[in-house]
């Protein structure tokens, strides 16, 4: 892995031309973004501003034992409200790119610059979803630990969507090196089996040492301390479980239960395996 890093580091602009394959084969979302969109070095602005501001993902500790609180979640509902046209976007970037690359596998030079097109075209529209997101998150006063936190209790252990939704109909895995880094397929070699552990992995590792950090005295429900206890047993016996995989407990989900609806309404599946996309850029000025 660390061979291909550098490799990456080192291909500068002069291979834009056969950027397409880099996406389709061996490339990071967020290094084709980076070769490709003008609007890179704006996600790389706000991202650092915000890592400045509130530290990284791994930095933050949950208040109230890990219990969120409403007041919060409803500035998550606000943050991912200043989001909506660019989910959209990336959809639908998403939808080009995958009918382009299945043409493309027919053969011709056409259908390969039709493909190379719909990928240039997803770059501005990923970095657009992660720089209003930043500036969203920077407006609102939330850090990327807090609305990772969130996200993934809302919509992985309230709602019960798969944290693999989305990977398996574009083509993207998810990478195996903590955190929240996302890779694209290597020609597809991963069973769907592979790619929903990969992406249960993926989300466990991001949440188990935030409700490992959360794990203390504070909440004034005391069955939320119990169930907390009891769940993060079960995250530390198996690396490819996400919290509350069977279901939130009732506090979690009496908390998240107001804001169902806008929830609800805020989630692109399609979009999903981008949403919690935070690293730290270089910019090169």
């Amino acid at each position: 892995m660390a061979g291909k890093g550098k490799w990456k580091k080192g291909c500068g602009v002069g291979c834009a031309v056969v950027a397409v394959l880099v996406f389709i084969a061996i490339g990071s979302v967020t290094y084709f973004v980076r070769q490709m969109s003008a609007e890179y070095k704006a996600v790389g602005r706000s991202e650092t501003e915000l890592i400045e501001t509130f530290g990284k993902v791994a930095a933050y500790v949950p208040d109230n034992s890990g219990l969120p609180r409403a007041e919060r979640v409803q500035v998550f509902i606000e943050v991912r409200g200043a989001q909506e046209e660019w989910r959209l976007n990336v959809s639908l970037a998403f939808e080009k790119f995958l009918v382009n690359k299945q043409d493309q596998e027919s053969g011709g030079i056409t259908h390969f610059w039709k493909l190379m097109r719909a990928a240039t075209d997803m770059a501005p529209s990923l970095a657009g979803l992660w720089s209003s997101r930043n500036q969203a998150l920077l407006d609102h006063g939330m850090g990327p630990g807090e609305y990772s936190y969130l996200y993934c209790l809302a919509y992985y252990s309230y709602l019960g969507y798969d944290p693999g939704d989305g990977a398996q109909d574009s083509d993207l895995d998810f990478g195996q090196s903590g955190g929240t880094g996302l890779n694209v397929s290597v020609e597809g070699e991963m069973t769907e089996a592979e790619r929903k552990d990969a992406a249960w992995s993926r989300v466990h590792d991001l949440m188990l040492p935030l409700l490992e950090a959360a794990d203390q005295p504070g909440a004034s429900d005391a069955q939320w301390l119990d169930d907390l206890g009891e769940e993060l047993e079960l995250l530390r016996a198996s690396p490819l479980r996400y919290p509350w995989r069977e279901g939130a407990p009732r506090s979690l989900a009496e908390v998240f239960r107001p804001f169902r609806r806008d929830l609800e309404l805020q989630y692109n599946l399609a979009v999903n395996p981008v949403e919690l996309i935070f690293e730290e850029f270089e910019t090169d000025d």
